[in-house]
């Protein structure tokens, strides 16, 4: 019994560690190379810890050189377009200038139900609106309107915009997130000097904290409750004065 845990154990370290040096890429991606190392990797960390007469040093092995298959063909996608589109596959191109690419779609088993499926998850309600779409390599479904269905933006009413910020979280459960203040130039006293001019207690006393992308602080202080008062404060003078609206804590 004791060996069973100690093997799992190893296997889940190594297969994490497998996994965390594949990259954000490696998780977020669905095509059918991802699809398959990911299988593989699953197999064969459970072929150890299920079969005790298996050598775990084989196993870790096997799940070492998928890792090494992985790094390669990353290598040689950067290098090779005919390889990557090997691997890769190519973008369909369902609807070209407004025009329904059926050849596209039987090649890539689309019907017309499901393009019009994908429409209506992207917000679109016509295919008449569409000037271009795209079954991309990862079975993800994209689309560019035509110019006159576009939505009116800013820059389009010459409207001059101010500079937005990232929205982030400055204190979580107590603790804060000093990379996010540098992120939108906030020092810690004057964070400090905010909370106490609103009463909040200290920096403890702080369920959370974040930052639109006015640079607005939306503090969350600790409450027995589970529904929690949320106050606003403009440390940086963009908005002016502080308010409470409601928030649930979950």
């Amino acid at each position: 019994m004791i060996i069973t845990f100690v093997r799992t154990m190893i296997v889940y370290i190594v297969a994490l560690f497998t996994i965390r040096c594949m990259g954000k890429t490696g998780l977020s991606s669905t095509d059918p190379f991802q699809i398959t190392i990911m299988l593989l990797i699953a197999e064969l960390a459970a072929m150890p810890v299920s079969s005790p007469e298996i050598s775990l040093l084989n196993g870790l092995a096997a799940i070492f050189m998928i890792l090494f298959l992985y790094a390669l063909s990353g290598f040689l996608s950067c290098r090779s377009e005919i390889f990557k589109k090997f691997i890769n596959g190519r973008p369909s191109i369902l609807i070209d200038d407004g025009a329904v690419n059926f050849r596209e779609m039987k090649r890539s088993n689309v019907t017309l139900t499901d393009l019009t499926e994908m429409l209506r998850i992207q917000n679109c309600s016509s295919l008449a609106d569409v000037a271009y779409a795209y079954l991309e390599t990862n079975g993800e479904f994209s689309l560019i309107l035509k110019p006159e269905k576009k939505p009116v933006t800013r820059e389009d009413l010459d409207i001059a915009s101010d500079r937005e910020y990232m929205p982030c979280i400055i204190i979580s459960d107590g603790h804060i997130y000093r990379k996010n203040m540098e992120r939108i130039g906030l020092d810690e006293a004057r964070l400090k000097k905010e909370i106490a001019r609103l009463s909040l207690g200290g920096i403890r006393d702080i369920f959370l904290c974040f930052s639109n992308e006015h640079r607005s602080l939306y503090f969350y202080p600790r409450a027995d409750s589970s529904r929690i008062e949320a106050v606003r404060s403009d440390p940086f003078g963009t908005a002016g004065g502080a308010d409470r609206t409601s928030g649930t804590q979950s």
